[in-house]
């Protein structure tokens, strides 16, 4: 029975070898656009302290000096490493590792009796590995194309904040974010879908497009000692929402796998 089941398993694979298309290797890259909103609404708290200490001491007499906004983190240029096993002319499976990245940051100085500093330097990663099914929906030269996979994202946030208030201040300030500095990290399962644009410049050489949406959300970060997040200080950790659109501009290779060296 061992020997029958191996002999199946063999004529099985080596059929679906023969009717198979060609293993596609593709990279590519473009911009991506990222939610990142529980951080956002942080760096919106910093805005809103920068502001307040700007307008306050510009007509300060004993101080001088102002510091720029924040600008949000919406997104960064997004890398992308895939390949595609067709197991007919029109399905494929396969999967893909992308990497999107961005980033925040300001400094500047309020001169008094002392120096001051307000300092904010915010840089985020991810890495996902998603496994996608991906089907034709028109072949005219011109290649249409849906795909959508579940997987996995990790994400990285480097933090450093510092917020030193003049003495000069007339006032307490309540509410003043907590001074940071680290790295945090976490991960969770999300998915992709979207279309694809492919036109064959040669059998074995492709040049597309994809368009797509990803949506994940990491309930918290946390550094190597286990504190969480928590860039505003109102005691509960931010959440990481990855979700957003993705734009490529893409180029692939065609392997034939078959035995007979021709596309099904």
């Amino acid at each position: 029975m061992k020997g029958l089941a191996t002999a199946l398993l063999f004529v099985g694979l080596t059929h679906l070898t023969v009717m198979a298309g060609p293993l596609e290797l593709s990279i590519g890259g473009g911009p991506s656009v990222i939610s990142l909103d529980e951080i956002n609404e942080s760096v919106g708290i910093f805005n809103a302290l920068i502001t307040h200490l700007n307008e306050t001491f510009a007509v300060h007499p004993d101080v001088t000096g102002a510091v720029d906004l924040v600008s949000p983190m919406s997104g960064g240029m997004y890398l992308h490493a895939a390949e595609r096993y067709w197991l007919t002319d029109w399905f494929a499976l396969g999967g893909h590792i992308g990497y999107v990245d961005a980033s925040a940051s300001t400094t500047g100085f309020y001169e008094g009796s002392e120096i001051s500093e307000i300092g904010i330097d915010l840089g985020f990663h991810s890495v996902g590995g998603v496994v996608v099914g991906e089907a034709t929906l028109v072949d005219v030269g011109l290649r249409l194309g849906v795909f959508g996979g579940v997987g996995y994202y990790h994400a990285i946030l480097d933090c450093r904040t510092l917020f030193e208030i003049p003495v000069e201040y007339p006032d307490v300030i309540a509410g003043v974010p907590p001074n940071c500095e680290g790295r945090f990290s976490g991960g969770s399962i999300g998915f992709e879908a979207g279309i694809s644009l492919t036109y064959p410049v040669a059998p074995w050489f492709m040049i597309g497009s994809r368009f797509s949406f990803r949506s994940a959300r990491i309930a918290e970060l946390t550094d190597t000692t286990a504190r969480v997040l928590d860039l505003d200080g109102d005691g509960t950790g931010e959440s990481i929402s990855l979700s957003g659109l993705i734009v490529q501009l893409t180029v692939s290779i065609n392997i034939d796998l078959s035995l007979d060296g021709r596309k099904e």
